[in-house]
């Protein structure tokens, strides 16, 4: 049993219950850090990567002017020192007015200042041209256009093909009129607000609809984060982590030094508990049991020594006064003891002596 017993204690000593303590605290504030950074890294995407396509709506308005045009408000999905290229689009029908038109002009002003849209007004249309000017305006192009041309009996040829199918299946018949306004626009110290779009085909010109489309050129780190966003992803996610695990690695260490949390460690004294000699400030177990019975056994028997030292030493001592007063005695001259004297110099003789 002692076996089994002897690593479970040693699984249950304060020392193992700190280390199990501080992994789960160093797990979850990573983990929670991890999340942080994953989330750090998706807003500075949306904050640094622009919207790659962003296509506007326009509404044209007839019988208000010369051409029929329209005013849209800018998104805020577009941002600054980003090339874009700038495109209108119109859906047309291929209708004798507008094969008949020949080639028209395609007008569009960016303003700095927020223009009223007249698809939105109960009033009369203005003059969407009296806010035009050069300190308003910050890009404007004109572009030539025209509807593409089909020949006659080749498009009557068609019709006679596909005249079942056009039964079974009616549609409008449609051309799609792109028409490049601008390549790389950048917008260096402000973004539009609002976009005049002038249609100078007169008001005959038939228009399905009309959108405004900006496609952003990334190049660099933003061509790199979209093209790759999961390698992206990963790569931002564990920088923004590892930055963040420093800093907290350092927070933790100015406030230990500031606290005095190290030298409060050094200075708490070993305590015994369960047959072991724990160190209460690292909590580490030093000594085992077997230890100190060891060390019991040596300081006895240095103590022992110490004795049998002290024992020889008075010996010696002893042995070398009897030395010293023999070596005296037998320097000193002989005695000459006269007849009839005994050693304290008393006579102890007769008569005879005498006389």
């Amino acid at each position: 049993m002692e076996y089994v017993k002897r690593p479970l204690r040693a699984a249950t000593t304060p020392a193992a219950q700190r280390f199990y303590l501080s992994t789960f605290l160093v797990i979850a504030v990573s983990t929670i850090l991890l999340f942080l950074a994953a989330a750090s890294y998706s807003v500075a995407y949306y904050s640094y990567v622009p919207k790659k396509v962003v296509s506007i709506p326009v509404h044209l308005q007839y019988n208000a002017g010369l051409n029929p045009f329209g005013v849209t408000s800018l998104q805020k999905d577009l941002m600054l020192e980003t090339a874009y290229d700038v495109t209108v689009t119109l859906t047309l029908p291929r209708s004798p007015p507008n094969t008949e038109r020949g080639n028209f002009m395609i007008a569009l002003f960016a303003t700095r200042s927020s223009l009223d849209n007249p698809a939105q007004s109960f009033g009369l249309v203005q003059d969407p041209y009296k806010h035009m000017s050069a300190s308003n305006v910050v890009f404007t192009s004109r572009r030539p256009a025209l509807v593409p041309y089909t020949d006659p009996l080749v498009s009557l040829t068609s019709r006679l093909l596909f005249l079942a199918w056009h039964v079974v299946a009616p549609a409008s018949e449609k051309v799609v009129l792109a028409v490049p306004m601008g390549e790389l626009v950048e917008f260096r110290e402000q973004l539009p607000l609002s976009l005049l779009l002038d249609v100078q085909a007169g008001q005959t010109f038939q228009v399905y609809e009309a959108q405004i489309e900006l496609v952003a050129r990334l190049e660099g780190l933003r061509w790199m984060m979209y093209n790759h966003r999961v390698i992206s992803f990963v790569a931002g996610t564990l920088l923004f982590w590892g930055v963040e695990i420093t800093s907290f690695g350092l927070v933790l260490s100015v406030l230990a030094f500031c606290l005095g949390w190290t030298r409060e460690s050094e200075e708490v004294p070993a305590i015994e508990q369960d047959g072991y000699k724990v160190d209460r400030g690292d909590g580490r177990a030093v000594v085992k049991r077997e230890n100190r019975a060891e060390s019991t056994v040596a300081e006895s028997s240095k103590e022992d020594k110490g004795q049998d030292r002290a024992v020889k030493s008075e010996e010696e001592e002893a042995y070398e006064r009897f030395i010293k007063e023999e070596s005296i005695e037998r320097d000193l001259p002989p005695r000459r003891i006269g007849y009839g004297e005994d050693d304290e110099g008393e006579g102890t003789g007769n008569i005879y002596g005498r006389g």
